[in-house]
């Protein structure tokens, strides 16, 4: 007889899950936005949670007394549970924090790669918050350090190449620029194979020169230290003119 009501259990939980998902999917279907798309994750969940229940009463039916060491383990299990969440959720934080400082200092500098770094940096701090709490909950998760040990290691190896490599041409134009500012003056005359002009403004990696047409030119420091080119000298008048 249990046995027939555990099946009565298991098929009802399963006949209204079915029912409300359907119920909430049109909920959030009709709703606009971020909430609408959420339609598919939210009747899911609401299914999911229908049948454990139905699941539950199932059990209790056939093993009455498995309810009670099932409850009496889900709460020796909670001071895992709860220190596994708090773990993903400051990970989460701190992953959040890192990725924007990181956007803000090389975002800019590194180009498309510097939009992928702040993500990736995310990426493995969250990791690193999951298998902490993996371990919290009783896991073994020796194999998982290694492997990400491993793939940290070469991701660092990998990033630090390509900021090495990276920033080798900006280092040679700002030493370039150095060595530019003592032969060249704003409102100094150049002529170069490709540009001739007044050096309107000196910027630490560039030389901005306008020619008779009004038209301004950056022209990179290492390109005027590489190549020969031709200096008028401003009169004294002109030598402040204004970038």
């Amino acid at each position: 007889m249990e046995w027939i009501w555990a099946g009565v259990a298991i098929v009802g939980g399963f006949i209204v899950g079915m029912v409300v998902s359907a119920i909430v999917r049109r909920i959030f279907s009709q709703r606009k936005g971020r909430t609408a798309q959420l339609a598919p994750a939210a009747a899911s969940l609401s299914f999911s949670l229908i049948l454990v229940i139905g699941l539950l009463v199932a059990l209790g039916f056939v093993q009455p007394n498995s309810l009670s060491k099932l409850r009496d383990d889900t709460i020796d299990y909670l001071p895992r549970a709860l220190s596994a969440l708090i773990v993903v959720i400051l990970g989460g934080v701190v992953g959040t924090i890192a990725s924007t400082a990181a956007r803000e200092s090389i975002g800019r500098s590194m180009g498309r790669l510097g939009t992928q770094v702040p993500t990736l940096l995310k990426t493995l701090i969250t990791g690193f918050a999951v298998i902490l709490a993996a371990s919290q909950l009783g896991i073994d998760t020796t194999i998982i350090n290694i492997v990400v040990a491993a793939a940290v290691f070469c991701l660092a190896l990998s990033f630090a190449m390509i900021v090495g490599i990276g920033s080798r041409p900006v280092a040679t134009e700002i030493s370039s620029g150095r060595a530019l500012r003592r032969l060249v003056s704003v409102g100094d005359a150049v002529q170069l194979d490709s540009v001739t002009g007044v050096v309107v403004a000196m910027h630490q990696t560039a030389v901005e020169v306008r020619d008779d047409n009004g038209m301004t030119t950056m022209v990179p420091n290492s390109d005027l230290t590489n190549a020969g080119f031709q200096i008028t000298r401003a009169p004294a008048k002109e030598s402040g003119i204004d970038s």
